[in-house]
């Protein structure tokens, strides 16, 4: 579950770059896609990604080695809540990112990806290429690589960003094995 939860937190983790001491560059149109994860070690996790530029609020659901995950970050507040069905009943909430730790810059590259236009931003360990609506379609770094597949620009239902009532909620510890390491320079 441990490897399970650092790739789905890492996934998070890959999703969308930040401007030093400014407000990150958050996507500014509703979306979704499949968001493809590589560890650089043979194991691929791909994971759909639903996520409301109004609500600024983004929902991860992925299956991997039967095991099924679903995580809602609130990019306001910084939350993620992350639950499995492997634990019933049960969620952890991910120590929060402060955006303000975040260092990045754009670049004067830009690039093509999966039929989408984009400029490359360098991070603290990691390049995202941000469309010009701020959508991440892809996102390099040592030891992993990531990118957005089937890319729609569509309107999202608010209740797809509501994590699942009843959940009894524990906070995860920020030394944990498995626990995030944001870094990266990236704020998810």
């Amino acid at each position: 579950m441990l490897r399970q939860s650092a790739l789905a937190i890492g996934l998070s983790a890959a999703l969308f770059a930040s401007a030093a001491h400014a407000e990150p560059p958050y996507p500014t149109v509703d979306f979704q896609g499949d968001w493809v994860l590589s560890d650089g070690k043979g194991m691929d996790v791909r994971a759909t990604m639903h996520y409301s530029a109004a609500n600024r609020k983004m929902r991860i659901n992925m299956k991997q080695q039967g095991m099924a995950m679903s995580s809602v970050r609130d990019m306001a507040s910084g939350d993620m809540i992350l639950w499995s069905d492997q634990m019933p009943g049960m969620a952890m909430r991910v120590p929060n990112i402060d955006a303000n730790d975040f260092d990045g810059t754009p670049t004067d590259e830009k690039k093509t990806v999966n039929g989408e236009d984009c400029t490359v931003w360098e991070m603290k360990q990691a390049l995202a290429c941000l469309t010009a609506d701020n959508i991440p379609i892809e996102v390099t770094g040592e030891g992993f690589g990531s990118g957005l597949e089937n890319l729609q620009r569509t309107e999202q239902d608010p209740a797809v960003f509501e994590v699942p009532s009843g959940l009894n909620v524990m906070d995860m510890p920020a030394g944990m094995p498995g626990a995030p390491n944001p870094g990266q320079g990236l704020p998810f």
